[in-house]
């Protein structure tokens, strides 16, 4: 969103970061840039865990993610953060550089540390070759890649081509291709959203892909799964898109079992038992309950989740226990909420009754966008949702 969270102690610690430029700046400077774990640094690591009895990190960039943001900056120092920093973004009394390649050398000149590696290409074509290149040779990197950045060398160009949400059109991820790996599919689940659309979903034997156990793969709807023959019992490749979402291949068609079992759509919702509908326009089926259990407990969810409404301490477990005691019926009921009717649930006590109760008082002074994107509106995104609010100006 607009605010995250300030983990200016734990970045101190990083000794890539300089806490004194060795030139004169401009007055603000705010640079963009990624922390991270080397390879070598990250098995060291785990080799002093293991020695000592700990459970070991299972990959380098979760640990670097949640070493940022460690409440005790010692133990952030604790760890072998790096950084290479890759731009700048807001500046107040001096001026950038007109380039982004002139750029990242006056950031190297203020004493930032900039990957050695960067390129500047005159043509779309010096860009491809480049990327094959490191395609190539990524392993002698020391640190782990999904792809390169290529962008617009004139920052002139960058505010006329804009962004999408936080995705800048002056520039494109190229990712590598994704790893692959072979496992068998348990079962075909349903999870029912809050906007009541039916997310199928497989539940797979759980297997080791680019440092991650995967075990969840989405399958989008019931179009997907018989397009591609998916079956429960089948053995499938998966991968992770952008070495990050679990996705399925291809079905190995070979390895088929006549105990495979093809999946239908449920005729009704698995939460409430109404009956499930499909538009003639739409890919998906929707439970036509506006009150369904489950979409009810999504919708709450989204709403008071860090993007939207913010409301710290309310998680899933406790919205749960809200619906099901009839505390809560819908989103306005949180606001109807008292320490007298909350205070005597087990595991609650006092004092988390009125920390619950004081962050959702606070929520009232989230902007007009988060609560147009907390309401779960179908189509209705983060973007849409400021852009209504921006267009608007006003609830009413």
């Amino acid at each position: 969103g607009l605010i995250g969270e300030d983990v200016t102690a734990n970045l101190r610690t990083i000794k890539s970061i300089p806490l004194k430029l060795l030139t004169n700046a401009p007055e603000i400077l705010e640079v963009r840039g990624e922390v991270y774990i080397g390879t070598e640094s990250f098995e060291q690591l785990n080799s002093q865990r293991a020695h000592t009895g700990l459970p070991l990190y299972s990959n380098p960039r979760n640990t670097a993610a949640g070493s940022i943001r460690q409440l005790d900056p010692k133990l952030t120092a604790s760890r072998p953060l790096d950084i290479w920093v890759y731009g700048s973004a807001h500046i107040e009394g001096g001026n950038a550089p007109d380039t982004q390649w002139e750029t990242l050398q006056w950031l190297a000149q203020l004493g930032f540390r900039v990957n050695p590696i960067s390129e500047y290409c005159e043509t779309a074509e010096d860009a491809l070759n480049y990327y094959h290149r490191w395609q190539e040779k990524r392993g002698q990197l020391g640190y782990g890649t999904d792809g390169v950045v290529i962008k617009i060398n004139e920052r002139g160009f960058w505010d006329t081509l804009g962004s999408v949400g936080r995705e800048p059109k002056w520039a494109i991820a190229y990712k590598w291709p994704s790893t692959q790996t072979i496992t068998r599919l348990n079962s075909i689940n349903i999870n029912v959203g809050r906007t009541g659309k039916l997310n199928p979903f497989a539940t797979l034997e759980p297997v080791q892909l680019g440092g991650v156990t995967i075990q969840h793969a989405t399958l989008h709807n019931e179009d997907f799964i018989k397009e591609k023959d998916i079956r429960v019992g089948d053995w499938i490749i998966v991968e992770r898109a952008g070495d990050v979402i679990p996705k399925i291949v291809e079905v190995l068609l070979e390895r088929r079992s006549d105990m495979a079992e093809e999946f239908s759509m449920p005729l009704q919702c698995p939460s409430c038992n109404t009956p499930v509908s499909r538009l003639s326009s739409e890919a998906s089926h929707f439970c036509t309950n506006a009150s369904c259990p489950a979409q009810l407990l999504e919708r709450i969810e989204h709403f008071v989740s860090k993007e939207t409404m913010d409301i710290e301490g309310l998680g899933g477990q406790w919205i749960k226990v809200f619906v099901e005691r009839g505390l809560v019926k819908n989103i306005a009921d949180l606001y109807s909420l008292s320490e007298q009717k909350i205070v005597d649930l087990e595991r609650m006590g006092p004092t988390l009754a009125r920390k619950i109760l004081t962050n959702i008082e606070t929520s009232k002074q989230c902007s007009l966008a988060q609560l147009v994107y907390s309401l779960g509106i179908l189509h209705v995104g983060k973007e849409m949702a400021s852009r209504l609010a921006n267009n608007f100006g006003s609830l009413d």
